[in-house]
Parts: structure tokens; sequence; C-alpha cells
């Protein structure tokens, strides 16, 4: 991998007119801005290209951008991978902004963004993938946010990443050699829940057999994540709301207090204003947790980051599934997706069943990514494929099993099967 480059890059070689869009470039070294005026610039592997880029699948010199009218002119150098708007290939398109350009396994984005906008130097948080402007502007928020105590909410959608982002909240700060306790308030019986959080003396209800500090003395000096705090129940957000002004706190069952050292930092996906309208949840408390607010944007805000979490995600899956990459018609697809529920944990089930479904091959292609996103036939019924073709397409792909499976838009298995019949 090469050396970092600086997260702001200035073309010199075609200065043009003023440059009034900026194109978010995420590869393997990691995400940078770039300027693009009304003069081309050639964006490709070479390290003589424009805007070079750390990439092994991108040729050369793989693609011509510029600006114009509301957008940006893009034209393909005969790239071997080829060229992708959105999810389409293109020898010659225009791009609107917004619009996810994929050449190799990179993504590039042109955003009508003012090229002094500070966020957009800060590089990625640690352990979060994805260097989009969205995230850049979460990692400014961050690591301003992290040196204070006062409590912080962090709102998105289910599988958005925000415990990711409480993570990154906690290791950035003063607070980070202390611990980091998370508490998904959802998953705890709600008749424990005080003793989870403030713990319990001995013998103070039935089987409490021993006593327990509680998760407020357990994160002391530290971060107290407390995930879906919507769920909290009602009867206790009043006890919450002491803590977080700095009472002492009483386990249960005991007659002496303890203090709280504790930052909190709280997560949701429900609206909370609809809750406090419902009456189930304390606007004393909501404004009390609120002072700062981080929101998470979903993955369809975010398309540019989809490349590097999936590359992310293939490299957890590799005991399982072995490992895999993603071609640039894959990536594309994966972000023309609209992932409007499940995020990222729905893009990780469907690179699961991608890989699944792909057998031993080793790169998944847009026909393996259709049958992970659920939007291609698992039988060959429907393409009326015979044996005999299907034998005529191993020919084709030189014995290549796999290779001919995807051809047909057929699953691997049902394809073998179909061969056995010319046996």
């Amino acid at each position: 991998m090469s050396e970092p480059r600086a997260e702001t890059q200035t073309i010199q070689r075609h200065p043009g007119r003023s440059a009034q869009w900026i194109l978010e470039v995420q590869d393997d070294a990691g995400g940078r801005a770039v300027p693009i005026g009304a003069s081309p610039i050639i964006v490709g592997g070479a390290a003589s290209a424009d805007v070079p880029l750390d990439d092994p699948t991108a040729s050369g010199r793989h693609v011509e951008l510029s600006a114009l009218g509301s957008g940006v002119a893009v034209r393909d150098l005969r790239s071997r991978n080829g060229t992708y708007v959105g999810s389409a290939r293109v020898s010659e398109a225009w791009a609107a902004p917004g619009t996810m350009i994929t050449i190799g396994r990179s993504s590039l984005i042109c955003r009508a963004r003012a090229l002094d906008d500070a966020d957009m130097t800060q590089s990625a948080l640690e352990g979060v993938a994805g260097a989009s402007s969205e995230m850049r502007r979460i990692a400014a928020q961050v690591r301003r946010l992290s040196r204070y105590a006062a409590p912080v909410l962090v709102t998105g959608e289910s599988g958005s990443g925000k415990e990711l982002i409480a993570r990154a909240l906690h290791f950035e700060g003063p607070r980070r050699e202390y611990p980091f306790l998370p508490i998904n308030v959802a998953a705890v019986p709600r008749e424990l829940m005080e003793s989870e959080l403030f713990g319990h003396e001995r013998g103070a209800f039935t089987g409490a057999h021993q006593r327990r500090a509680g998760a407020f003395a357990e994160a002391r000096g530290g971060t107290l994540f407390l995930d879906e705090i919507g769920e909290l129940p009602f009867e206790l957000q009043p006890k919450l709301l002491r803590a977080l002004d700095g009472y002492d706190l009483r386990r249960v069952g005991a007659s002496g207090v303890s203090s709280t050292q504790v930052r909190v930092v709280a997560a949701t996906n429900a609206a909370l204003e609809s809750l406090i309208a419902e009456g189930e949840f304390r606007r004393d408390l909501y404004h009390r947790l609120e002072v700062f607010v981080i929101r998470v944007p979903p993955l369809r805000e975010r398309p540019g980051d989809i490349a590097a979490i999936a590359i992310e995600l293939l490299s957890r899956m590799q005991g399982d599934h072995g490992r895999r990459t993603l071609t640039s018609a894959a990536i594309a697809r994966l972000a023309a997706h609209p992932w409007r529920s499940g995020n990222v944990r729905e893009l990780r089930n469907a690179l699961v069943r991608a890989a699944d479904l792909a057998g031993d091959e080793g790169v998944l292609d847009v026909l393996d990514i259709e049958r992970g996103l659920g939007g291609v036939d698992e039988t060959c019924e429907r393409l009326s494929l015979s044996p005999n073709a299907a034998e005529e397409l191993v020919k084709q792909h030189g014995g290549n099993l796999s290779a001919a499976a995807r051809a047909a838009r057929c699953p691997r298995t049902t394809f073998r099967k179909l061969l056995a019949r010319t046996k």
C-alpha cells in the first residue's frame, strides 16, 4: 500500500476554471477529497494520473472526469474492468451530484461543496469503515465531543453503526483507559433493569444470591453505552435522570449511596419525541440526554462507503467462506441497492448469502450479489436451460463450472444437477 496522502488534494496539471465540485475518493488507502474543474482530470492506478488510486484493480488511466453544467462528465478510457455510473457500465455518461462512480474497487462521488470545509480534512474514525463526507462530518463531531463529560445521544436506523460511533467517542477521548460498557436496554428483562444499571445487595430480592455493583459502578471513570434507550422502563427513568444530573445513587437493597463518575452515551432508532407524546418517555430525561446529538446516516445516504464496508465484512467472513473479493459490477450493484431496513446488518446478510451461493469461487460478481439480495430465481427452470445448453456453457467457459453457472444466472448446485442429466 502506498504512503498516506493528504486528505484534500489539489490538481495542478489542469487548473481550468474554479473548481465547483469536490470528488470524494475512497480506495485501498482510505478516503480523500479532490477538487474538479471544467478541465478534464484523469483518475487511475498510475502514479502519473491526476488522481492516482491505491487500487490494483483500476487501470493506469481509467476514467476522465470534468465538470459539466450541474454535474460531472464521465468518459471511460478503455479500462480493463470498466467504469460504472450507478449500476450501469458506461463508456461516456453524465453523473449528477451524489451519483456513485465505481472503478475497480474504488468509489468516486461528486459533491457541490466548498473546498474550505474543515470536515473534509478529517481522517476516518478507527474501527469505522467508510470516509464519505457524511462520515467525515461525524468524525469531526466525535473528536470534538470526545473530550467532554456531557451525555451524547446517537440516533440512526437499526444496523447503521451507532455502537461503533459510541465506541469512537470513548476511545478518541480522555476516558480511553477506563471501561467502555455497552448495555442493550431492550435485551435486559424489565424486572432486572434496575439491578443491571445500579446494582443490588445480596438478598435484596429473590435470586439475589450475591452483591452486584451495577453498570454505573463497573464503568466508573469510563463510558456507559445504553443502546435502545427508548426501551428503558418508565419507572426507572427518574433514577437515570438523577444519575445524569450527578447525584449519588443507591443500590437496590442498600442503605448507603455511591457516586457516579461515568459518561453516558445513549442510542436510539426510535423517535423519542413520539414516545414522549405517548407518555412512554420522560421529556426531562430526553432533554438531559440530547445535550449533544450525533445522527448516523443510513447506508442509502452514503453509497460511497459501501465498498469499504463490504470489503471489511468479507474480511471478517474469511473463516467461514474463505477469501472473497468483489468485482466493480458487484460493488456498483451493492451501492445501487436501497438498503431500506437493516443497513450494515442487511449488507452483511446479503454478502453471506452471495458467498454461500457462489460455491468455491473467490470472486463475487453482480449475479452473486443479485442472488444474495434475493433478486435471482433460485432455479434454472425460468430460463428454460436444457442439459445440453448447460454443457455447452461449460465448454465456452473453459470447463469452469462456476463461471458457466453465473453466466446462466443459476445456482452452482442446480447447474451441476443439470449437467448430470447429460451423462
